[in-house]
């Protein structure tokens, strides 16, 4: 806290409060600084400061002490953290409305972009102590050119323009900066070699160079390009600001590694940082389309866990794993490396609306399939959970609820949806209710609710799936396919109308040669040796001819959401009238390369660390699943229900440590379980 009072202490005077002295302690009254008074406009001024991750709280918990105790009718609310515009219009509001405290915040970036436009980077970091002429030891690999690009995207956006273009040009101006002039065909060749960009690539180099010239960002004389001085003295504030993310990362890094009892030495402590920050590079530079589990070729992850395992033994290694990941994740320095990675990706694409639909600047429609519908409409109805499908979800909400994107539902997926839950009543509701951990189970519902009757909420399974329009003692594993159709369209129409109050959108489609179609994704799916079930064919089908199709009106990108590798291997690139990412490219993309960073840090750090924890859970899960599929009611019996549970236990002991049993797992399991019940 007293590293960032400095900071305020200099940036008040940048912001026209030239006489605030701090006064923050047991006699303060709830002020930080003391009140500053305009006698001229009447106004009085509170100061208050935060380094809390809820801010929201502090803020609201502020303002009340500054009007109740001092009348304050205006606050500063100035912040080390991001705070996101649309959630602070909303706080802002109720506070005027409440309080009648108009409220001026001043977060991480807007101190970055004060301290930049006045030059005043180099004395703030002097006054934190921080020697600008001695090189980080961590080395310059992270202080490129382009991560000044993206800070500059970031601090300086301008909305109405491609931001592609913007890409471009920052690179170009971070790269020009760095030199004293250069001919304009030199710096083209220098930046097209140093970032591996493609004659494309080049040609708008060029063209931003001619755009840059015309708005006098860039001058030229006698065949050299030079930055205007206006220009220079941005991105030389630019490159200061990132070399003090960095370092005071390191610090950072410190005092976690004090926090968590682990004793290295400073050698150890500095590989251990370079390795977190090439593992946030290597997740991040992944194809957004696909999903990647597999750790065979993620060498930065393999080192940091032998540094653990070695260090403090294999059994603690998940634990330090996983805490030092979410320090990593929620640090600033860190997010600008994932957004240089994310921009790097999807400039590689070839669509400029894709990139400007991610940017904000063009309308963006994101079809959610069922396997990521399902944990965020659980969450909300009852309570979200920390299995990594749950959090992806909830963070996909949060950008719904803050109008990143228009949310639609399939009908055909909403059957689906509607289908699982029944499966989940015909396999397991006789075991649902037991000591059996089917948290990390395969059925979304069953998973979601083991987790939350473990957490301690009393509800029966019968009354948990009765929200959705299912009654459990209507179903069983002989039913008729016309009972069960009907309770699958009553549930389909109880789940869309719960999805409407959040703000989904469920869409019907009518599709020509539908029946063509069908053949043709499943002739893909063959030939790639997927098997599916022919009504999830049909579904799957239905929604590609859709999405490909001309019926959604111009101006609106098609995303679907999905986790589901084969819609990726279908259209990896998009050219087919829409696009494929998971989940987590498009929460990081929304919430981090788009400016609008939160609390929930970098998903694909985060989502990493959550999969490796549970692994060993997801196994057992899974073998319950497979048994589950097979008995269904004999499950009821005592002695199947102990011949599964040993055999749970002799599977996991087998497969434990087998990586490639998680991808055999339906098939391997099903054949073992009907030798070893005979």
């Amino acid at each position: 806290m007293s590293t960032f009072r400095s900071l305020v202490t200099m940036i008040l005077p940048l912001i026209g409060i030239k006489d605030a002295n701090y006064c923050d302690g047991p006699y303060d009254g709830g002020k930080d600084f003391n009140i500053v008074k305009n006698i001229g406009q009447g106004i009085e001024i509170g100061i208050q400061i935060s380094v809390e991750k809820n801010w929201q709280k502090k803020i609201m918990n502020d303002a009340a002490k500054l009007k109740s105790k001092y009348n304050a009718n205006v606050m500063y609310f100035i912040s080390s953290r991001r705070i996101p515009e649309g959630s602070f219009e909303q706080i802002r509001e109720r506070i005027m409305s409440e309080q009648g405290v108009a409220v001026t915040k001043y977060d991480n970036q807007a101190i970055a972009g004060r301290l930049i436009n006045n030059g005043e980077v180099n004395n703030a970091l002097l006054q934190l102590g921080i020697d600008t002429k001695t090189e980080s030891p961590t080395g310059s690999n992270y202080l490129s050119a382009k991560n000044e690009a993206v800070s500059s995207l970031l601090l300086f956006n301008k909305d109405s323009q491609d931001l592609r273009e913007r890409f471009f040009e920052s690179i170009l101006k971070s790269h020009l900066s760095r030199l004293e002039f250069c001919k304009r065909n030199t710096l083209i060749e220098e930046i097209k070699n140093h970032y591996n960009f493609d004659n494309n690539q080049a040609i708008k180099l060029k063209s931003s160079i001619d755009r840059l010239l015309q708005k006098s960002e860039i001058v030229s004389k006698g065949g050299i390009l030079r930055l205007s001085p206006e220009e220079q003295k941005l991105y030389s504030g630019l490159r200061q600001t990132t070399e003090l993310g960095l370092r005071t990362l390191e610090s950072e890094f410190s005092q976690k590694v004090k926090s968590l009892s682990l004793n290295i030495d400073k050698d150890t402590e500095d590989l251990l940082l370079r390795n977190f920050l090439d593992l946030t590079i290597h997740l991040s530079s992944n194809e957004y389309s696909i999903y990647e589990k597999s750790t065979e070729n993620n060498i930065a992850y393999k080192s940091i866990k032998e540094i653990i395992s070695s260090k403090f033994g294999h059994d603690n290694s998940q634990d330090i794993f996983s805490s030092l990941s979410e320090f990593f994740a929620q640090n600033e320095f860190t997010k600008h490396i994932a957004c240089s990675k994310l921009y790097e990706a999807f400039l590689n694409t070839n669509s400029s609306h894709l990139i400007n639909a991610l940017g904000g600047t063009e309308s963006l429609n994101v079809y959610i399939d069922s396997s990521v519908f399902i944990p965020i409409i659980c969450g909300l109805l009852y309570e979200s959970v920390e299995d990594r499908y749950s959090k992806s979800g909830a963070s996909l909400y949060k950008l719904i609820s803050d109008h990143k994107f228009n949310a639609i539902i399939p009908s055909d997926y909403i059957e689906e949806v509607a289908s699982h839950l029944i499966e989940a009543c015909r396999d397991y509701k006789h075991i649902v209710e037991t000591d059996i951990d089917l948290s990390h189970s395969g059925n979304a519902f069953v998973s979601h609710y083991s987790t939350i009757r473990q957490s301690g909420r009393a509800i029966s399974f019968e009354d948990y799936v009765k929200v959705f329009g299912i009654r459990l003692n209507q179903i069983s594993e002989n039913m008729e396919d016309k009972l069960f159709w009907k309770i699958r369209d009553r549930a389909s129409s109880e789940i869309s109308k719960i999805s409407a109050k959040y703000g989904f959108t469920t869409e019907q489609y009518h599709v020509e040669y539908l029946e063509s179609k069908i053949n043709h994704f499943q002739d893909f799916l063959y030939s790639h040796n997927i098997n599916r079930a022919a009504i999830l064919v049909r579904h799957d089908a239905k929604v590609i001819a859709y999405l490909s199709g001309d019926q959604v009106p111009s101006g609106f990108v098609k995303v679907l959401c999905t986790w589901d590798k084969a819609h990726s291997m279908l259209n990896p690139e998009g050219l087919d009238g829409y696009f494929v990412m998971h989940p987590v490219a498009i929460i990081d993309y929304l919430s981090l390369a788009s400016g609008n960073s939160n609390s929930t840090g970098i998903s694909h750090l985060l989502d990493f660390a959550s999969l490796q924890a549970d692994k060993d859970l997801e196994l057992s899960a899974k073998i319950w699943d497979a048994i589950a599929k097979i008995e269904k009611d004999n499950l009821s019996d005592a002695e199947m229900m102990t011949k599964a549970k040993n055999f749970q236990e002799h599977y996991l002991k087998k497969y434990a440590n087998d990586e490639d049993a998680m991808e055999q797992l339906d098939e391997r399991t099903a054949t073992e379980w009907m030798s070893w019940r005979a």
